[in-house]
This record gives structure tokens, C-alpha cells and sequence, in this order.
């Protein structure tokens, strides 16, 4: 009789002493929940729905009077829908002049009361633009990205 009871406190201190081990670590049901990914990790897990085509960039002039007093330099990359790259570059060429002959008319009006440029305004003006030279394929284009303006004086 003795032994089996000495066995079962055995028993028990190695159950407890088992059970403290697994608490102590973490372990099996004494796990926390997972801990909350962040920012980075979150941004990494995301699939990648859209790519960047690069714009080349333009550079507009200022004019003051009938000479050059600068020129504004502008580059931007439009974010397309992923597998829709070859139809947005096969209108490259179109979009391009689209762009160009507008900025050449709009950065000046832009400028004339203002002492730094509107990026706002820029960009909503080359999505117009966009969906003007695109028509219903202008949906593929999700975002214009612009990466810099420079003035050059």
C-alpha cells in the first residue's frame, strides 16, 4: 500500500512539475495568441495586385515674356492593374503627347498665382487626361504615382 501511494505522489509532482515546464516555456495549451503582425509584415504578406509603368520625364518652360525664365521638371509613373502593362504601353505614345501638349498649357496657368506647385492638382489633371486618351481602358490605370518635381531657374 505504501508503494502505490508513494507512486501516486510521484505521479502528481512529475504531472505538476510537467505542467509548470509547459507554462513556464509557453508551450501546448498555455500558448498566448499569436502576436500581432506589423506594418512591414503586413505589407510584405499583401499580394501584389498592380505594377508601375514609368513616364518618361517632361520638362515644361517658363516663359516670361518672349524668353525662357526656367522650366519645371516633372516625372511620375502610372500604377496599372497587374496584366494590363501591354495594353497601357501599346497607347504609350498617345498618352505621352496627351501629357506634354497639356502640361505645356496648365503649368504656367497653375503657376501664375501661386508660389509652389499644386501636386493635387497635377494629379488630378493627368488622371483626366488619362481617362481622356484611355476611354473605358483608362479603368486599368488605378493610380499616377508623380516621383518629383524640380523647378529649374
Amino acid at each position: 500500500m505504501k508503494k502505490a501511494i508513494l507512486f501516486l505522489v510521484l505521479l502528481l509532482v512529475v504531472a505538476g512539475a510537467a505542467v509548470g515546464v509547459l507554462y513556464f516555456l509557453k508551450l501546448g495549451p498555455f500558448e498566448g495568441p499569436p502576436p500581432e503582425k506589423t506594418a512591414e509584415e503586413l505589407e510584405l504578406e499583401k499580394e501584389t495586385t498592380t505594377t508601375t509603368i514609368a513616364i518618361k520625364p517632361f520638362t515644361i518652360p517658363m516663359f516670361q515674356g518672349e524668353r525662357v525664365a526656367g522650366g519645371i521638371k516633372v516625372q511620375f509613373d502610372l500604377e496599372v492593374a497587374l496584366g494590363q502593362e501591354e495594353l497601357i504601353n501599346a497607347q504609350m505614345i498617345r498618352l505621352e503627347d496627351a501629357y506634354l501638349r497639356d502640361l505645356y498649357v496648365f503649368m504656367p496657368r497653375l503657376l501664375r498665382n501661386k508660389e509652389s506647385l499644386d501636386i493635387a492638382a497635377l494629379k488630378k489633371r493627368l488622371k483626366r487626361i488619362t481617362k481622356k486618351v484611355l476611354g473605358e481602358d483608362a479603368t486599368h490605370v488605378e493610380d499616377i504615382l508623380i516621383q518629383s518635381v524640380a523647378d529649374t531657374k
